[in-house]
């Protein structure tokens, strides 16, 4: 590769091939950990990011499950705050070492270390609460939201405008066997800037989850970063995939307002709040389809790589490219 068409500040982690154990398919096998014959929390199944590195959603969601191992279906997540620490290598099990920083008659607070071996992969603080009687508000649907069934799925969505996309990415969007995504406006979504950095979705986990609420609530942390922290550069950037940019995920904060089910159509409504330093950040509402405000999201991204043009304004390395021409797809690579 030519140094002109090589991406910028990408590192990519030194990565083995995936473990088998996973059928890419049920997210409850996935984000469930087991203890070991030492009582140890792990999970030696995989789900991978372009990267061949852990998916984030898998590990905020495990690191909830993990939080809640032994609490009981009384004790529901109200709250997830966690830092990536490093990329998951894929060929090694995750193990999870919880302890408990609160526990009180209404409200438990764990903290949980994702780690392989002595490699510490994140950070977590997960809160549950009994839930208690009180007046309930939030914001209600947004109007004029045509119904997932209306809309065509990502993945058809990209056929449809294969021709347009960037050739590395389209390969990889819309072929998760474990979610369903629904953009509102796929053409704009995929391929147009959004001055207001609004971008709105339906999504849902693809096959029925059961009823434990902790496992949707788990199940929605992996949905949750799914695209979501892509949605900080539509004010910046027409195509988010191809760019070239080094992308890698900084933190994520997790808020459940109301009872969710995850394999159950849900209405996300992305929001770029700010982008400096090379950071961005996304916020996030969650809606059922019924208009109950079920969860807010927000995740920190670093997004390096950013180019100065002669007026002085950043644009990404291969943002002015026609796609299809050789463009690299944007990159989840490894904090440097």
């Amino acid at each position: 590769m030519s140094d002109q068409h090589r991406p910028l500040n990408t590192v990519q982690p030194d990565l083995a091939p995936p473990r088998a154990g996973w059928d890419r398919h049920e997210l409850a096998q996935l984000l469930t950990p087991e203890p070991g014959a030492d009582g140890v929390l792990a999970n030696d199944r995989v789900a991978t990011n372009v990267n061949g590195a852990i998916f984030g959603g898998q590990l905020i969601g495990q690191a909830l499950m993990a939080a809640a191992h032994g609490l009981g279906r009384a004790m529901a997540a109200h709250s997830l705050h966690l830092n990536f620490l490093a990329p998951g290598l894929a060929d090694q099990p995750l193990q999870f070492d919880v302890r408990r920083l609160l526990s009180g008659l209404n409200f438990i607070t764990q903290h949980v270390i994702g780690r392989q071996g002595e490699r510490l992969v994140f950070s977590a603080n997960v809160s549950f609460h009994r839930g208690e009687p009180g007046p309930v508000t939030g914001s209600t649907l947004p109007d004029g939201v045509p119904p997932p069934e209306d809309l065509p799925s990502l993945r058809e969505a990209v056929q449809h405008l294969a021709d347009r996309l960037d050739p590395a990415a389209r390969e990889r969007m819309g072929g998760s066997r474990s979610l369903e995504m629904r953009p509102l406006d796929a053409e704009h979504f995929l391929l147009h800037r959004e001055p207001s950095g609004t971008l709105r979705y339906w999504i849902r986990a693809s096959d029925e989850l059961g009823d434990a609420p902790n496992l949707h609530r788990a199940a929605l942390g992996y949905l949750s970063d799914y695209w979501f922290p892509m949605v900080a550069l539509a004010p910046l950037l027409d195509a988010r995939t191809g760019t070239g940019l080094y992308v890698a995920s900084l933190n994520h904060a997790l808020w459940f307002h109301a009872p969710v089910r995850a394999d159950e159509w849900l209405l996300v409504e992305a929001q770029a709040a700010a982008n400096a330093s090379a950071r961005g950040l996304t916020q996030g509402k969650v809606w059922n389809r019924e208009g109950t405000l079920v969860a807010s999201v927000a995740q920190e991204s670093l997004f390096r790589g950013w180019v100065p043009g002669e007026d002085g304004a950043f644009t990404a390395p291969y943002s002015q490219r026609k796609a299809g021409d050789g463009a690299l797809a944007v990159r989840a690579a490894k904090k440097a």
